[in-house]
């Protein structure tokens, strides 16, 4: 075995498994679609095949293109990253039958976890789950709703993400939308096939990652991931502030209970609802996680090693009882959209600047001078922020997205700014209804401060931000809100009671 890695994907995931691939003494290969043959995951490969394509189902969603990449640099091992084909039970099929090593589960886990009706079914011999199943027409669909009500949520079977769903409220919206779910699933996995369930209204969104082999199922804590926009996370934290010690342990011993349960190998989560006191499984994400980052701050396990070892059957350099987390961690999900709207947008960053300092991380593959292109999803970077406290991680949160600067689009980061102001996230109070509830402003004056302070030297910049903070004024418009927060004299006070952040230039 030569243990050169293909890495079917692009963007920071490509890059983030390439880091990995590097320090484990493997060597990464990728692959770029006609849209993406200037982005910077290329450079951080041995080597890159053109696939050709703009679209994902013309380009990364095709298994042919993608094995015939694998076999002309001579790879051994492919790494699908999240998204695309990472959950697609027919990709790692045809991965094994070419003698390719697949980082992920078993073809006969991906064959459940990778099906949202199967994994379901097994989820509720451990846990509840919310009624419902696999529908193919809308008939179909028409006749289920019938038996559990409205509301319900109709999702694509073999995809994640978002992609696909739709939250239906009545016979006339199933009429309206069901061809659009299953023409969006089509487009992002391959895959015409959906699902209808019921629909909690507003609850909060718990997910446990796992790491296992073939002998063993560790878990490496929760993530809290309530805040949303499409269905699709925007901030997620961990450990979550809603959790009491025993919900915590009840939570975390389901999830293994249910990866045991089809004998789950690799990196996975377990996705639960939270609403008041019980947990609702909702389903196994069979991948790398976008937001995998935070339990890597907190625990210090470098997840994509342990996938990459599991894969090739050393099995995990970690056990449960040495697993520790310390401090708390919080992820923003920078992308390419208005802050107003969320709707994304594509062109060229003219400046691109990031934050630095203890306990900061950025994934991105981003660059000045990049143009962003329409075809893929709008997330552009993510920010982690480690702290000592939940209060000390949203604090140095706030002061990184103050120097974190993309210019020449807008981006997600004025309500990122926003949102961690938001009293109903100071208070950890928050759930899926979050941004539904936030009342915006003006984005005038914030667009222009935006400019206006892209402009000052970084260094004058800091000591600005830093003299804010520290006099509790926050008449940096940048900072300012467009939404709905908290006192912001309030905030500055109970941050500074509970943490400390050492500014860096």
């Amino acid at each position: 075995m030569n243990n050169k890695v293909l890495i079917a994907n692009r963007g920071e995931i490509a890059i983030r498994i390439a880091k990995a691939c590097k320090k484990a003494g493997m060597i990464p290969y990728g692959i770029y679609s006609e849209a993406d043959n200037e982005s910077l995951h290329i450079t951080y490969c041995e080597g890159a095949v053109n696939i050709g394509g703009l679209l994902p189902i013309e380009s990364y969603l095709v298994i042919d293109k993608i094995i015939e990449a694998a076999n002309k640099l001579s790879c051994d091992m492919i790494h699908p990253g999240y998204g695309f084909l990472s959950e697609s039970p027919k990709f790692a099929e045809r991965c094994k039958k070419e003698g390719i090593i697949f980082v992920g589960p078993s073809t006969e886990v991906m064959a459940i976890s990778g099906d949202k009706v199967k994994a379901r079914r097994a989820a509720s011999k451990v846990v509840s789950v919310v009624e419902g199943d696999e529908v193919s027409s809308e008939e179909d669909a028409l006749s289920l709703v019938d038996k559990i009500r409205f509301p319900v949520i109709l999702k694509a079977v073999e995809g994640g993400g978002g992609r696909g769903l739709r939250i239906l409220r009545s016979k006339k919206e199933i009429h309206e939308r069901f061809v659009s779910a299953q023409t969006e699933s089509m487009m992002s996995f391959g895959s015409r096939r959906v699902y209808i369930e019921q629909y909690l209204e507003n609850p909060k969104h718990i997910e446990v990652q796992i790491v296992a082999d073939s002998s063993d199922v560790v878990q490496l804590g929760e993530r809290e991931c309530s805040v949303q926009r499409r269905h699709q996370k925007l901030i997620e934290e961990t450990p979550s502030f809603a959790l009491t010690n025993e919900m915590r342990q009840d939570i975390l011993g389901k999830a293994v209970s249910i990866m045991k349960e089809i004998n789950y190998d690799n990196a996975g989560t377990v996705e639960f609802l939270l609403k008041g006191d019980k947990f609702f499984f909702m389903e196994i994400n069979a991948r790398i996680q976008v937001e995998h980052p935070v339990t890597e701050a907190v625990t210090g396990v470098d997840i994509v090693e342990q996938q990459l070892r599991a894969a090739l059957g050393y099995g995990l350099s970690v056990r449960q009882e040495a697993v520790n987390s310390i401090g708390h961690a919080i992820e923003c999900r920078i992308h390419a959209e208005y802050p107003m709207s969320f709707a994304p947008v594509a062109g060229k960053v003219k400046e691109f600047e990031i934050p630095v300092g203890e306990g900061i991380r950025v994934d991105t593959a981003l660059y000045s001078g990049y143009s962003i292109p329409q075809f893929y999803d709008s997330l552009i970077a993510k920010l982690i922020c480690h702290g000592n406290n939940r209060m000390d991680a949203i604090n140095k949160m706030i002061l990184s997205l103050s120097t974190l600067r993309i210019s020449g689009i807008p981006t997600s980061i004025p309500f990122h700014s926003s949102a961690l102001r938001d009293s109903r996230f100071v208070n950890g109070t928050y759930d899926t209804s979050f941004i539904e509830n936030v009342k915006p402003f003006s984005s005038k004056d914030g667009e222009l401060a935006a400019a206006i302070l892209s402009a000052i030297p970084r260094r004058t910049r800091s000591m600005m931000q830093y003299l804010n903070e520290e006099l509790g004024t926050y008449d940096d418009a940048w900072n300012a809100s467009r939404f709905d927060w908290a006192d912001p004299y309030d905030v500055h006070r109970r941050f500074s009671e509970s943490s400390s952040f050492g500014w860096s230039t």
